[in-house]
């Protein structure tokens, strides 16, 4: 296993008094298999007046807070030590074919409960030409672990990594289209392809431990939260896979929340009265403590 510190931190500067405001943090991690968190800690400045935390549908651990102070700068800052644990990927040998028709007919409740991540959702729909694009990978008869690694290769190696070329909640075909974007539209993306497919697959936020460049020192605050994808192999469980940088997920990745596509598990979104032009800054540190694997 392995042990990272994490900071993470957003902060809003207004220009103009916000008066009141009302927000919904997805920064609690949410429990999960391969991951353990020794602590965390959520600050946010001002102090809300009032804050309720729960569990959703995805069993995320959404924060539901307002602010009645009023304030030109925002500051939320989560921190905690989490050990993330290697975990063998499913590499079944179910063809996809047959993975869809149990998707599309559960008969268990691990098939029922991964069917609602194989449907259009708010950010995320298919067209012919996605349809189309998948199917490169998606032969017939084709394994489905072996079709799906096939395809995150693909976005991987035909798609530019390029921040500021999208906007948040870019669609899918625009993604396809344009053949550039950032982890969140690779995402999205393949999610898309997948589902088009008859396929379960979700939408996972959460941090990467990124690497300095050789011979240099890594910037604290140089890191970013990240986003990647689960596909669900029936008889077997889910398959974790980064289209950003072609990885089967191992021990870097670390799960903040999940669901349907971005809209899902958003770090932090509100609705404000007052504050006019403003100016957003996030920072986020990765840090490998200790390495134990073994």
């Amino acid at each position: 296993m392995i042990r990272y510190k994490i900071d993470h931190e957003t902060v809003y500067n207004y220009t103009q008094p916000v008066v009141t405001s009302q927000h919904l943090a997805h920064m609690l991690p949410r429990p999960c298999s391969r991951q353990n968190w020794l602590s965390h800690s959520l600050e946010i400045s001002p102090e809300p007046a009032a804050r309720q935390e729960r569990t959703d549908y995805y069993g995320n651990r959404p924060l539901a807070f307002c602010l009645e102070e009023e304030h030109l700068i925002f500051r939320v800052k989560a921190s905690g030590t989490v050990e993330v644990h290697r975990e063998k990927p499913p590499e079944a040998s179910i063809h996809w074919e047959n993975a869809a028709e149990r998707i599309a007919r559960p008969s268990c409740v691990e098939d029922w409960e991964a069917s609602a991540y194989a449907y259009n959702s708010p950010i995320i729909s298919y067209n012919e030409a996605i349809r189309r694009y998948a199917s490169e990978s998606f032969t017939t008869g084709r394994h489905l672990f072996e079709a799906a690694v096939d395809l995150n290769s693909r976005i991987f190696n035909e798609f530019k990594y390029s921040p500021g070329a999208t906007r948040i909640g870019c669609k899918p075909y625009e993604i396809l289209r344009e053949r550039k974007g950032v982890c969140q539209d690779f995402s999205h993306l393949m999610i898309a392809c997948l589902r088009s497919h008859g396929l379960a697959c979700r939408y996972v936020s959460g941090y990467l431990l990124t690497k300095a460049p050789e011979g240099q020192a890594k910037l604290i605050g140089s890191d970013a939260t990240h986003a990647w994808v689960a596909v669900y192999i029936p008889a077997h469980g889910w398959l974790e896979l980064d289209p950003t940088n072609n990885l089967i997920v191992a021990d870097e990745h670390i799960i903040i929340a999940w669901g349907r596509d971005f809209s899902d598990v958003s770090p932090l979104k509100g609705v404000i009265m007052g504050g006019g032009p403003h100016s957003v800054k996030v920072g986020v540190n990765v840090e490998q403590l200790h390495d134990e694997r073994g």
